[in-house]
Order: C-alpha cells, then structure tokens, then sequence
C-alpha cells in the first residue's frame, strides 16, 4: 500500500497516525502541499481532485479524502464504536476516529494563533489523545 502524502497536512497526519495505532505498514510517496505542479502526473490516475493524503492498494484500488480513509481502515476495529455517541472521547469516553479527525488541527491550534489556555477540557483530551498507544507526532 502505498499512501500519497504530506509531512505537513494535518489530514494526511490523521491517516498516518490511525495507520500507526493499527499498526498497518505502507510506504509513502511525499508530494508538496504548496507546488502542486506536479500533481497532475503522479496524481492524476489516482485522484481527480489531485489531493493528498491519496492511498493506492496493492489491487490498484484507490481511496482520497481523509475522513473517508478513516472509515474505512477503521471499519471493525475499535477505532468505529458502533455506538455513535461512543466515537468522541471528548463526550462518550472512548477514543476513535472522531478523536483522530479532529486531533489533526486541533493539536496545532497555537501555531496558527488560536489560544488553547482558556479551554481546560481541551487540553486534557489533547493530553489523552497524546497518551494514546501507538501515537505519533506529525513530524513521523
């Protein structure tokens, strides 16, 4: 599996950490968020919206789009509580990819300019989500 990414989007770090915490190995072909000219070439085939995080599977299937890569390497693990209000940590207790989805900018929220101080809760589920096992920062 091969997983088309950006070390800088937080939606390809989104997939690369439930990827992580599943423990499912890929490669990655890293492409720049900010010169896209070369997105019609190596995307083009794969992704008519030529955007990344982009997975191409062994079977020459291809998925875009970050939430939907979620769901679907989330489908049957615990990762997809089937309980809907069970998917965010923040309200039903038990993290999933509600918590990856939103984990993804929310952990870098200061260095776009948005103060997390005021918001106690917040920070705690950064906390929890940051102590999950298997994560990763978006640097890996």
């Amino acid at each position: 599996m091969l997983l088309y990414n950006s070390p800088v989007s937080g939606n390809c770090y989104k997939v690369r950490l439930l990827l992580a915490q599943l423990g499912i190995e890929y490669e990655r072909h890293q492409l720049d968020v900010f010169d896209r000219s070369d997105r019609p070439e190596v995307l083009g085939g794969l992704n008519p919206a030529l955007r990344v995080p982009t997975v191409a599977f062994d079977d020459g299937r291809t998925l875009a789009e970050s939430g939907a890569i979620l769901f679907h390497f989330a489908e049957g693990t615990d990762y997809m509580p089937r309980d809907a209000f069970e998917r965010e940590f923040l309200v039903g207790g038990r993290y999933s990819i509600a918590d990856i989805a939103v984990f993804g900018y929310t952990h870098v929220a200061p260095e776009g300019g948005f103060e997390l101080e005021p918001y106690g809760a917040v920070r705690e589920w950064l906390a929890r989500v940051a102590a999950q096992p298997g994560h990763i920062a978006i640097t890996d």
